[in-house]
């Protein structure tokens, strides 16, 4: 099994990469939810760690448009992307995380106005 690992991860730059980028984020955000699971619930716990998860992701985002890399330009110029082109992919991820963001809002709102007619 471990040469078969050493194997996988040696041939592929590419593949090692993936795999521990999702091995990386699955640890992450899989902690976070176990927490939250153990102390709010499963429910509760998901929507919780999403809409946070999600926060972060679209205050992150803006960061990065807001404050993306700049710097003085050298005298001939450069070939290469420009102010706006640089911004793009944030962009989209920025707009992406807001509407995931305000998904989880919404059925967070949701839960609690059943949760307390439940208990009504």
């Amino acid at each position: 099994m471990r040469e078969i690992f050493r194997t996988i991860f040696s041939a592929n730059i590419f593949v090692t990469g993936i795999v521990l980028f999702l091995v990386s984020v699955l640890v992450f955000y899989g902690t976070v939810y176990l927490l939250n699971y153990t102390n709010l619930g499963k429910k509760l716990g998901f929507l919780v760690t999403g809409a946070g998860t999600f926060a972060w992701s679209t205050i992150g985002s803006l960061l990065f448009v807001m404050y993306s890399p700049r710097g003085p330009q050298p005298a001939g110029g450069i070939e290469g992307l420009n102010n706006f082109e640089i911004r793009i992919i944030p962009l989209t991820f920025l707009g992406v995380s807001a509407i995931l963001f305000a998904m989880f809002l919404v059925a967070l709102h949701q839960y609690e106005t059943t949760q307390e007619r439940a208990d009504l």
